[in-house]
């Protein structure tokens, strides 16, 4: 028997990309994964997303802090989604193709919960959903969302899966900006990744498709002005993915393909 703790911590984590993997067979997408030291994750995020983890772990807080990883998982979207968004002719945007990206949106959260439930009870962990479940009638600003969730974004950037973008969002090497994640709190020992500093540069794809990411620096709370402006949208689903389609098809990232 193998004592070595970084073996392991190898076999561990093979084991759950393993899992993972084989739920992405079965149905036919294709996803991204990596493991993320807890107290990195919790000393970046929000004062009360940090509540909502005191709140699920309780006694275990502690535990989690000294030896407690958070797993991420992404979904891609599959190739042709991104391409309906913001689809116009003659001035005239064709919504339906629009809200097929918002189509997906869900889909992926679905999708992600699942995967996400059945790795939490097969590793002995808890997962943290891609969605907070809270009616957006019940949504009067952008930050009634947080204290329901936490940053996928922040698990995923500790995890070494991608750098933060300028337009907040994860940039994968794979897959650019074009995916969804949901995160798993674990006490196995598993091998961790580490944060990647933002490899954008001078790419500016994203700031400029979008009217409030364009002057976000001097906009204050730029995600309420981003949230009211995808609600000007009238979409089916309160998503928008301008700056997402702008970055997989023109971000510096795609110089980054082995």
């Amino acid at each position: 028997m193998n004592s070595n703790p970084n073996s392991v911590k190898d076999n561990n984590k093979d084991r759950i990309y393993q899992f993972f993997s084989d739920f992405l067979h079965e149905n036919d997408y294709e996803g991204v994964f990596g493991v993320a030291k807890f107290s990195l994750v919790f000393k970046d995020l929000m004062p009360v997303q940090k509540k909502r983890l005191e709140k699920l772990l309780k006694e275990e807080l502690e535990e989690y802090k000294n030896l407690g990883n958070i797993i991420s998982l992404g979904l891609f979207y599959p190739d042709g989604i991104i391409e309906g968004i913001n689809v116009s002719k003659n001035n005239v945007v064709y919504k339906e193709y629009w809200d097929q990206y918002g189509d997906e949106y869900a889909h992926l959260n679905n999708l992600l919960s699942e995967i996400g439930e059945k790795i939490a009870h097969e590793f002995n962990g808890i997962c943290v959903p891609p969605t907070t479940g809270v009616p957006t009638e019940k949504i009067s600003h952008v930050s009634d969302y947080f204290p329901h969730t936490i940053s996928h974004r922040v698990v995923a950037e500790h995890a070494g899966i991608g750098w933060r973008g300028k337009n907040d969002l994860i940039v994968t090497t794979a897959f650019g900006p074009a995916v969804r994640f949901t995160s798993i709190l674990c006490k196995l020992p598993l091998k961790q990744g580490h944060k990647i500093e933002t490899q954008c540069g001078e790419c500016d794809a994203c700031l400029r498709v979008c009217p409030i990411l364009e002057k976000k620096d001097n906009l204050g709370d730029h995600r309420e002005k981003c949230r009211n402006f995808i609600l000007s949208l009238d979409l089916k689903h309160n998503v928008c993915g301008k700056c997402i389609k702008a970055c997989f098809k023109e971000g510096i990232w795609r110089g980054n393909l082995k």
